[in-house]
């Protein structure tokens, strides 16, 4: 008969377990929070450039969107 289950638990083994699929959970959170804050600021940054001209205009097609009928 194998060993008692009890005898082959190794405590520092689980721990490294433990502490390993918490790092992988951390980079998933910083892939799902991360990656739209870095786009949003990239396009943030982009538009630092635009003159102050284009920020104020008006939109250059105004029909473009379906409107109701009331």
């Amino acid at each position: 008969m194998k060993q008692n289950e009890a005898n082959m638990w190794d405590k520092q083994m689980s721990m490294a377990q433990v502490f390993g699929q918490m790092v992988a959970g951390s980079f998933v959170a910083v892939a799902v929070i991360g990656i739209p804050i870095v786009y949003i600021l990239f396009f943030y940054f982009i538009g630092t450039f635009l003159p102050i001209e284009s920020k104020q205009a008006d939109d250059p097609t105004p029909d473009s969107f379906v409107h109701m009928s009331d």
